[in-house]
């Protein structure tokens, strides 16, 4: 295990220095987990866990090498009567430059990352308030009415731990993530459905100083197609990108293969098939234009929701909020996250705002004062599910 350093050692000043909530967040995210290496980041939950006598259980690896890992499950059977509750967040993070860690920085109520990796409150600000929570209904006796916990792997790959994960078993009626930028207080009530489209084009090799003309470039092909393909902002409701382009062996051969990814968008179904079917011409016109063949698939990734009042995780979040003396307020989103899943398994959910800013970047940052109105949050949904 790397050495993370001592908790001393940290840039902190004033009270932040005594507080066990910064102290587990600023620890987990000193631990690398970018999606499908999370080993580590569950190993030293699980051991926290256990640690106040929880039975832990981890499911397979989503994947097959060392550091990989499976999502973490664990019960808090209810000491009274009550609406079990499901507490949920991703241990995974994007990945940061290689060989960069954060060294968490705390300066005037803002923790940052100290380094030109990203910070992970992405979702470690979620795991360490809902842990640091466990940890003081154990240690404080206080009364709820169940509690599911479900940490999972490979959010930002895809949500492909909660893909895998099964929700048969859980007695919870209400499911709760903690994934969504913006001030603590924002309850997601859109999201969109996304669909991952990838292409490769298949030219002719050829020597381009000597016989340029005996070749076919996939290259050529791919950049015609791009250009061909409206991307952006699209509408109101619809976006779309090209992310990754690769092809080409070197500058004095002409491309044989040439890949291309990206994806759609949108909150209307309909305009998301429009929007994949105008990307998949642009695809077959330009390879027909160029003479190169092409291979392509089209994954759904998640499906949409557009929930609000009358859903019961929805009602309960927003008068925990309430409770918390924090203002709640319906926000959409563009991202998607595990809620998209977990509904469309059956499960009544929410994702609920963090606090984290800049996500994904090397600036990001979120303020103490959101993590710990995030922990009053989550004490005020196990209470008023238990009342």
């Amino acid at each position: 295990m790397r050495d993370r350093g001592s908790f001393e050692s940290m840039n902190f000043h004033g009270a932040e220095s005594d507080d066990p909530l910064i102290s587990l967040f600023t620890e987990l995210v000193r631990i690398p987990s970018s999606s499908g290496h999370e080993r580590e980041v569950m190993d030293f939950l699980t051991t926290r866990l256990r640690g106040l006598g929880l039975a832990v259980e981890e499911s397979d690896p989503i994947e097959d090498h060392p550091e990989a890992a499976g999502n973490l499950y664990c019960r808090l059977p209810a000491t009274k009567s009550g609406t079990p509750v499901m507490l949920s967040a991703h241990v995974d993070t994007v990945a940061s430059e290689e060989g960069a860690l954060p060294h968490p920085v705390v300066e005037e109520g803002v923790i940052r990352s100290g380094s030109r990796a990203v910070l992970g409150a992405d979702d470690k600000a979620a795991v360490a308030a809902i842990v640091r929570v466990v940890e003081e209904i154990v240690h404080g006796s206080i009364d709820h009415g169940g509690i599911e916990l479900l940490l999972t792997v490979g959010e930002e790959s895809g949500l492909r731990g909660a893909k895998a994960s099964s929700l048969e078993g859980f007695s919870a009626r209400c499911g709760f993530c903690f994934d969504s930028t913006g001030p603590v207080g924002g309850l997601v009530v859109r999201s969109p459905s996304q669909k991952t489209i990838r292409a490769t084009f298949i030219g002719r090799s050829a020597h381009a100083g000597v016989a340029p003309e005996q070749g076919r470039s996939a290259i050529k092909a791919a950049a015609r197609a791009v250009a061909e393909m409206p991307l952006g902002r699209i509408d109101a409701e619809t976006t779309a990108n090209i992310g990754i382009i690769k092809g080409g062996e070197a500058v004095n051969v002409v491309a044989g293969r040439c890949q291309i990814a990206g994806e759609a968008r949108s909150h209307d179904d309909a305009r998301l098939e429009e929007q994949v079917t105008a990307m998949l011409d642009a695809i077959s016109f330009a390879a027909t234009v160029t003479e190169v063949d092409v291979e392509v698939s089209t994954i759904d990734e998640f499906h949409g929701f557009d929930i609000g009042g009358g859903n019961p995780a929805y009602d309960l979040a927003w008068r925990a909020l309430e409770d918390a003396g924090i203002k709640p307020h319906a926000a959409s989103t563009g991202g998607g996250s595990d809620v998209n899943v977990f509904i469309l398994k059956g499960m009544s959910c929410v994702n609920l705002a963090s606090g984290m800013e800049n996500v994904h970047t090397s600036d990001e940052y979120i303020l103490v004062e959101s993590l710990r109105q995030l922990r009053r949050v989550i004490l005020a949904i196990v209470a008023r599910a238990a009342s």
